[in-house]
């Protein structure tokens, strides 16, 4: 679609059906994603939009195993991959462990039968319990419990998520060189949206808080990554601005050394809030020292103050590491009706603040991320999607078009979602003045590393008028 400037942006949109199948498994986002694009798809058709807001649809590769290896650890992958077959000796145990009731009918024959049956079913039976035992310290050794727990069709899952991120992140760097390479360059920078994405928990040799892979991570590592033929990688500093509610700790670890990529987590930080991570104080190390930048937040943030705080960090970190590209994990959960977030947002809020990020303009990788409010998370995200794909269509001023999901969205059927208005809030203009203040001067100590780079960098850029 036309931005305000009349020019069009390129932007790629992740799915197939096999891939939003996979997604679906996840228990916790059971319909996210047929929903949000079932109602994307409705919301187009009733602005008589082309296609699907002009989005370019772009089927995905499920990730291969090495391509996991390469942030994730193998031993992790292979228990990730074995969890099904687990799965599967947990229920051939469970469906053989009544078949060896009799009728009851006191015949010494049939008595002497069921002894010859069971004796060959015994050790089978034996080593089915020894291997679920295995199955069972396999995952707990990678904490495949609790809020990660297996469920069916997990490595499937696993494979759509990683590889779609991975997919988005080659739909970027094509449309990112073509573009460089155009004769006159569009001013409007291309973006890649996958919504599955967005896993920001998961850690190189465990699972944690609905997070199996870090597709974030395995994305960030191929940006970053030289191409065949390529002297130089196609982005040489990756900015990565989370939204979410929690924390992005696997993010933060992942890349708490490194100097390639700037990570900027805006949270609720609070005793026995998940992940307990992501103070001021955190700032990377080594090489990494100064662009691992954290500003916790507390309870009861409104829009206004959420979008400023995020626009104006991150306007003072493009200016400080200069980087080449961005990454944004949209996770949902920030909405006032998330049952397990803290924040008091609505979808305007979270709109603007992506609205302020696109119109950086540099090439944009757009991920999901968490979201539990069910019909508001899809309100949300496709009001996201409509606003980087359609800028002139505000859609939050629209009624839910008919479509498949239709009764999920009462019971006033209309896209703009409301902030609870008995919540407090935790967070003065003041608090948030100094907050700012804080994680700006972290990004000014980085700008002082990055000096030379960005140096080299910038005498490398051709002369414009």
């Amino acid at each position: 679609m036309m931005t305000a400037t009349g020019t069009k942006r390129p932007v790629v949109f992740i799915h197939s059906d096999a891939h939003a199948r996979a997604l679906s498994r996840l228990p916790v986002h059971s319909e996210r994603e047929a929903m949000t694009l079932a109602l994307l798809r409705g919301l187009s058709l009733a602005r008589q939009q082309h296609g699907c807001f002009g989005m370019e649809f772009v089927a995905p590769t499920p990730a291969t195993t090495q391509q996991l290896e390469q942030f994730h650890a193998k031993a992790y992958v292979d228990a990730l991959q074995r969890s099904e077959e687990a799965q599967l000796c947990e229920e051939e145990t469970r469906s053989g462990s009544g078949s060896g009731s009799g009728s009851g009918s006191g015949d010494d024959d049939d008595d002497e039968g069921k002894q010859e049956h069971e004796q060959p079913r015994r050790p089978a039976k034996r080593r089915q319990l020894q291997a679920r035992a295995a199955a069972v310290e396999r995952e707990e050794s990678f904490e495949l419990v609790d809020d990660a727990y297996v469920f069916p069709g997990l490595f499937e899952y696993c494979r759509f998520v990683a590889g779609g991120t991975l997919t988005a992140v080659d739909a970027l760097r094509h449309l990112a060189r073509r573009q460089r390479d155009a004769a006159e360059p569009s001013r409007c920078a291309p973006v890649a949206i996958h919504l599955g994405g967005g896993r920001h928990h998961a850690m190189r040799s465990r699972a944690s808080g609905f997070c199996y892979v870090n597709d974030v991570a395995l994305g960030i590592q191929r940006l970053l990554r030289r191409r065949p033929g390529d002297t130089t990688p196609a982005f040489e500093h990756v900015l990565c601005v989370d939204l979410d509610v929690h924390h992005g700790d696997g993010v933060q670890e992942a890349f708490f050394f490194s100097a390639a990529a700037t990570t900027l987590s805006f949270h609720l930080l609070e005793r026995a809030f998940f992940p307990g991570t992501g103070r001021a104080d955190e700032i990377g190390m080594g090489r990494g020292k100064f662009h691992n930048v954290n500003v916790p937040l507390r309870r009861g943030i409104t829009d206004r103050q959420f979008s400023e705080l995020v626009g104006r960090v991150v306007s003072a970190a493009v200016e400080c590491v200069v980087p080449d590209v961005l990454v944004i994990v949209c996770g949902v959960d920030t909405l006032a009706r998330d049952s397990l977030g803290g924040f008091n947002l609505t979808c305007d809020g979270v709109v603007e603040s992506v609205r302020r990020l696109v119109a950086l303009e540099l090439p944009t990788l757009l991920l999901g991320g968490g979201g539990y409010s069910g019909a508001d998370a899809c309100r949300c995200l496709a009001a996201v999607v409509a606003s980087v794909a359609a800028p002139d269509c505000d859609v939050l001023q629209d009624a839910i078009p008919d479509h498949d999901f239709y009764d999920q969205y009462g019971p006033d059927f209309r896209m703009a979602t409301k902030p609870a208005i008995h919540r407090p809030n935790e967070n003065t203009d003041e608090q948030l003045q100094a907050i700012g203040d804080a994680a700006i001067a972290t990004l000014e100590k980085a700008r002082q590393t990055r000096a030379v780079a960005i140096d080299r960098k910038r005498k490398r850029q051709p002369a414009t008028d």
